[in-house]
């Protein structure tokens, strides 16, 4: 019988827990399944036929298959845990909307471990079976309970068992349906910040265009360890992501609109390479856990305070350390204040960023861009033509050229000098990509001071042999290409600890400090106004004098 039921908000995290569970599982003959959507159906109704003992899945797909009668999951009566993980994102409205059918399906459970239950039109399997004690598990890093949560549990939202979709507005409304007593126990293991001990978190101040220019900074020449850029919309993430792999970087993805397996493949392929780069959104953030995640970098802040704790918490995992840096425009200020206001925090690292490698990174990014625009605009072109001879096909019509003989040839003749820009800037950008990456003061001819240091000479044979190998060479790690003249790759964090220096994000002390300073300013003018009037006077008297 079916023992433990795991509701989890992402597949990803479904299979994270499922993967857990088994290791720990294995020497003692449990049978741990997942059921995520984006999988093939009748496979996880096949692995429910062998009844597992542990469940693990997402609310969408376990709902579609309780709602058709799968014998297994309606079968509860034997059900000894019951948990919600990451239980805040549960209750976000219109977001889980089968967590309160599932939440019917089981069994009524009180303090009596021993007590019989009548027959229900959406569960017929638990009648007059006695139900055993069942234990219920609310599982999130940011759990809001009010001071009255047990008054709540007592009083209760209703006497029935079932509830209306608002009363899932809340924990504590979730939590009683759910079979949850008044005296349960409540173990909160954060501390006063609830981010994680050892984060350095840091901030780079830059205008939403130079954000790319800043990103592709950190990733080249500070990118080592696992990193993971989150943005808040999937067409940001589009952006980058096609941008970094033009400028070289292998970057992974993930977010909703991808292919189940194309997720799982990318979450598989991050856990595997030592220096890799995900770009995710914010549903990625939430309980994942991943060895040696050096950095993560907020491309696009957040809309809430409780998303930066589950992204920023991606790092600095198991008393490790780990780096935050968050990319602030102008029109992020005041939300980024807000942020450090409600963590309590007056002061924050600034980034320090090598202004002298700009130069170098603005001409690639400029070639990027412009490869990116033309290859996108073809992409959308033939996308278009693709969708209307499909469409065609299926209602048996044939298209007619509804172009003129003069206008097919201008528009080959076009497309053929579209394709020489494109493969002419795609050449530019590879020989800028065969050369470390350079700052504005660095001299190829002279190599002037205190001389050729081991490491520096070390890293010129290195790029004297790629140069002479690079047409044979076949290197998978385009990460490799990047090069520091003179240093070593230093990551984020020890960056940060070297060189970041504190600012003031506390606005009444901005506020503050800035009336001091108007208030001195104006107070030295008036000085001036008053040594000038009185210069002034002493003239006019010694010229009366005389």
């Amino acid at each position: 019988p079916l023992r433990a039921l795991i509701l989890t908000p992402t597949r990803e995290l479904a299979k994270q827990v499922c993967d857990h569970l088994k290791e720990a599982a294995k020497f003692l003959g449990i049978h741990v399944v997942p059921i995520v959507g984006g999988l093939s159906m009748e496979k996880q109704e096949r692995l429910l036929k062998k009844k597992p003992e542990i469940v693990v899945g997402t609310p969408g797909r376990l709902w579609e298959l309780m709602s058709s009668g799968n014998q297994h999951l309606v079968e509860l009566h034997s059900l000894s845990f019951f948990v919600l993980d990451e239980a805040d994102r549960m209750i976000e409205r219109g977001h889980f909307k089968e967590v309160q059918s599932i939440i019917e399906m089981l069994p009524l459970s009180n303090s009596s471990d021993e007590q019989t239950v009548k027959a229900t039109s959406s569960c017929e399997t638990v009648a007059n079976l006695q139900i055993k004690k069942r234990q219920t598990f609310v599982f999130s890093a940011t759990l809001a309970l009010s001071a009255n949560f047990r008054k709540k549990l007592k009083r209760g939202l209703s006497t029935s068992k079932t509830a209306t979709a608002d009363d899932l507005s809340s924990i504590e409304a979730l939590s009683k349906q759910a079979g949850m007593k008044p005296n349960a126990e409540i173990v909160d293991l954060t501390n006063a910040s609830i981010l994680p001990e050892k984060l350095e978190e840091s901030f780079i101040e830059c205008s939403d265009d130079d954000k790319d220019a800043n990103l592709y900074y950190i990733l080249s020449v500070h990118g080592q360890g696992r990193t993971i850029v989150f943005c808040t919309s999937i067409s940001a993430l589009r952006h980058i992501s096609s941008l970094l792999r033009t400028l070289g970087i292998n970057v992974l993805t993930n977010h909703a609109q991808m292919q189940q397996r194309a997720r799982m493949k990318a979450v598989d392929r991050f856990r595997e390479g030592e220096n890799s780069v995900l770009v995710a959104t914010d549903g990625f953030a939430r309980g994942m856990d991943f060895d040696n995640v050096r950095t993560v970098i907020h491309y696009q802040l957040p809309h809430s305070s409780d998303v930066y704790i589950h992204r920023s918490g991606r790092t600095a995992r198991k008393s490790l350390t780990g780096c935050s840096i968050a990319l602030i425009s102008p029109a992020d200020k005041a939300k980024f204040y807000s942020l450090c206001k409600s963590f309590s925090k007056e002061n924050v690292q600034q980034f320090p960023v090598d202004q002298a490698y700009m130069p170098a990174i603005m001409n690639r990014l400029s070639l990027a861009r412009q490869i990116d625009k033309i290859s996108s605009k073809n992409s959308k072109e033939n996308a278009n033509k693709s969708w209307l001879q499909r469409n065609a096909e299926s209602m048996g019509l044939i298209l007619e050229a509804s172009d003129s003989e003069e206008e097919r040839v201008r528009g080959h003749k076009q497309r053929k000098a579209t394709s020489a820009q494109l493969q002419k800037l795609q050449q530019d950008l590879n020989e800028l990509l065969q050369h470390p990456l350079q700052p504005k003061t660095f001299s190829r001819r002279y190599l002037a001071g205190a001389g050729i240091s081991p490491l520096l000479q070390k890293q010129l044979e290195e790029l004297s042999k790629r140069h002479v190998n690079s047409n044979s060479s076949n290197d998978n790690n385009k990460g490799s290409r990047f090069v520091m003249i003179g240093q070593d790759r230093v990551e984020p964090l020890k960056a940060l600890q070297d060189s970041g220096q504190e600012i003031c994000v506390n606005m009444d002390k901005q506020r503050e400090k800035r009336r001091l300073a108007e208030n001195w300013r104006r107070k030295k003018h008036e000085e001036k106004k008053s040594t000038r009037e009185q210069k002034r006077k002493d003239r006019r008297s010694a010229k009366e004098r005389d």
